[in-house]
């Protein structure tokens, strides 16, 4: 008995010394979270990649859809310096059939004034009007003061720019003479009339572009700018917390810069340092005016969310860690806890003590092992009651117990390979089990990640079907515009040629007076030879007679100055029905082309529609998957708890298994010696206590 407990004390000693459960459970906990962190890292860059990829196509599509906008409502700035291009009472004024009209002339000046005003009014793109006739007519703006005589200074400024009927950004001569202040505008339009007696001039107001750009939100410390052919910029700055951005004075951010000066000049999108902070630079270039759409998006703003995600797996990885220990602790605690319990009352068994029982705490595999022990020992107690009352058939059971403890010794090698089978199942189940864990989280990201990137697709969908909704009512305004401009141009021509058919008229009323007068010269000259003939007496008669010859002589040559007014007017009139009929099919085509125009609007919104309702189904579709995905991650964490549990439960009975192995073995040591020691038995025997 001390030999034994000597034995028992050293592996006890030995247990205590090795790689205890619990150091094993919570290094089978931590694994996992290894794997979780390094499943971060890559689902960080990953993240990162994809955002700054479609953030970067996403943020070029807004500038340029931000400077087609810009292009469209130049478009109608456009169109409407054409409308006072064919007015024909412009050109009229601009020719000076209304000097000798002053009413007439009074009356169009304010007319056209208030069209322009109310073109001023109706286009928040348009900052002033200026209609500038040739040579001392009077200049009609939507500036109070009437001036003249800034023509011809104007076009010479515009011929050495080299930037006459064309877009430009200043017009100096203008602005000193009018006291015109050149940030009230951005950009110029000018276009000259058809008979080169005027030019119309339409300055694009710069507050009406800062506020578009204002609108635009890249992101926190994002700058939005426009910058002309010429180089003056406009800038906005968007602060954090700003509902919109702030406009930049003072301060040039683009039009110097090396990069934007060697940017493409179409379209592009380059990684650029700015006041020593990284940043995106985007740039979109108009082909109509020549100027650049930019912008600069910090990058932090891109991989924002992406170190949102980085601080999430963070998070996870430490509530991970810190829930694994306490939960290996836990399960460790308990189960050494029930080891104490168990070996405790082995070691009073093993002292001789068969009146103790063996008890647990909870409703696992220790439980059945406690109930295992106390058959033992109530076993053992019988036992040794049986061999006290009979120590005589000991003997002959000697051999008996020999063969039983064969058989149980096979037992438990058997059930010790079983255990050992069942050990090495349950962990490949684990190992699977937390493959599926990993590959399904993995899922779960990619799921959300395609909802979220659908979800801002939706957004910009949305965004350009209400783009092309604002398009599609310009351009039905400038078809009805066109229309009436036909009219108009109809009107024009058929006015024309009723001019011409009254100057042929007036071409023979000329004849008339022509013949009339060379009458009166016959006449003149008949009534003069018979005065001569009188003599004195028709003297009086002479002079009338050489009165009506001057007078015939004068209605002659009035006549001829009138038909030569005539023919010049015949052929200004045949230029004008050519000119008005020019314009006729200018306007027709441009109508023609505003219908195709309405039509390609038409099919983009149509294909928008069908993309946003493909939108719709992609995010129910991965809304069911990501909720299936939770409950299938929530499974198998379920499976993989059970098996852990099932895995260490077999391990405890593997051990058991062996030690009762070694006892079995013992015991057929103590059977052999049975028969050799009947007496010493005896008194061994009564060392045991059984009450």
């Amino acid at each position: 008995m001390k030999k034994g407990k000597k034995q028992a004390k050293r592996r006890n000693a030995n247990v205590t010394m090795a790689f205890g459960i619990r150091e094993k459970i919570v290094l089978c906990f931590l694994v996992p979270v290894l794997f979780m962190i390094v499943l971060g890292i890559i689902s960080y860059r990953k993240a990162a990649d994809g955002m700054s990829s479609s953030y970067r196509d996403s943020t070029q599509q807004t500038i340029e859809m931000a400077l087609q906008n810009i292009d469209t409502s130049n478009s109608f700035i456009s169109a409407e310096a054409l409308k006072y291009v064919v007015d024909s009472d412009l050109g009229k004024y601009f020719v000076g059939i209304y000097d000798n009209d002053p009413t007439s002339k009074r009356a169009l000046i304010d007319q056209v004034k208030t069209r322009i005003l109310a073109s001023q009014v109706g286009n928040s793109y348009i900052s002033n009007i200026y209609i500038i006739p040739s040579g001392d007519l009077q200049m009609i703006s939507t500036k109070s003061k009437a001036q003249k005589g800034i023509y011809q200074e104007y076009m010479d400024e515009m011929a050495a720019d080299g930037k006459l009927g064309q877009w430009d950004d200043h017009h100096n001569a203008l602005d000193e003479y009018l006291s015109i202040d050149p940030s009230g505008y951005i950009m110029v339009y000018q276009a000259t009339a058809q008979n080169g007696k005027a030019v119309i001039v339409i300055d694009i107001k710069a507050e009406a572009v800062t506020e578009f750009m204002q609108g635009l939100n890249l992101g926190d410390g994002s700058i939005v700018g426009f910058v002309t052919a010429g180089g003056r910029e406009l800038a906005v700055k968007r602060n954090a917390g700003d509902e919109q951005g702030t406009p930049v004075e003072g301060e040039t951010i683009f039009a110097d810069k090396d990069f934007y000066l060697q940017a493409s000049e179409t379209d592009g999108v380059s990684q650029v340092q700015y006041n020593g902070t990284e940043y995106l630079f985007f740039h979109s270039k108009s082909e109509d005016t020549g100027a650049t759409m930019c912008a600069l998006v910090p990058l932090k703003v891109i991989t924002g969310q992406a170190e949102s995600i980085k601080q999430i797996t963070i998070a996870g990885v430490l509530i991970s860690s810190i829930i694994a220990l306490l939960i290996g602790t836990a399960v460790t605690s308990g189960i050494r806890k029930n080891m104490k319990r168990i070996s405790g009352s082995l070691e009073v068994v093993a002292e001789g003590n068969l009146a103790t029982t063996v008890s647990v705490k909870g409703r696992d595999e220790f439980r059945g092992l406690a109930a295992a022990a106390n058959d033992m020992i109530a076993h053992n107690k019988q036992l040794v009651q049986k061999v006290s009352q009979a120590t005589d058939k000991l003997a002959a059971s000697a051999g008996e117990v020999t063969n039983a403890s064969g058989i149980i010794q096979e037992y438990s090698q058997d059930i010790a390979n079983a255990i050992g089978e069942i050990n090495e199942g349950m962990e490949r189940q684990s190992t699977h089990a937390q493959e599926c864990v990993s590959k399904t989280g993995t899922l779960s990201e990619e799921i959300q990640e395609v909802n979220r990137v659908a979800r801002e697709v939706e957004t910009l969908v949305s965004e350009a079907e209400e783009m092309i909704r604002k398009g599609m009512d310009r351009i039905e305004q400038l078809g009805q515009r066109a229309n009436e401009t036909t009219a108009v141009t109809a009107k024009v021509e058929e006015s024309i040629e009723d001019l011409k058919r009254e100057s042929e008229t007036i071409n023979q009323f000329v004849s008339v007076i022509t013949d009339i007068s060379e009458q009166t010269n016959l006449l003149s000259l008949n009534a003069s030879i018979e005065a001569a003939r009188a003599g004195e007496a028709g003297r009086g008669f002479a002079v009338v007679a050489e009165e009506i010859r001057k007078l015939a002589d004068n209605s002659a040559e009035a006549a001829g100055e009138i038909r030569n007014n005539v023919e010049n007017i015949s052929a200004q009139t045949g230029v004008s029905v050519e000119s008005a009929k020019q314009a006729g099919e200018m306007v027709a085509q441009q109508t023609e082309a505003v219908r195709e125009v309405i039509g390609v609007f038409q099919d983009m919104s149509d294909a928008m529609d069908k993309l946003f309702d493909g939108l719709k189904e992609i995010l129910a579709g991965t809304e069911r998957a990501d909720k299936e995905r939770e409950d299938t991650l929530e499974a198998v964490h379920n499976i993989s708890s059970i098996i852990e549990e099932t895995a260490a439960s077999a391990e405890v009975v593997k051990k058991v298994a062996a030690s009762l192995e070694q006892n079995v073995e013992n015991l057929n040591g103590t059977a052999e010696s049975l028969g050799d020691n009947m007496t010493g038995l005896k008194t061994e025997i009564a060392v045991f206590k059984t009450e």
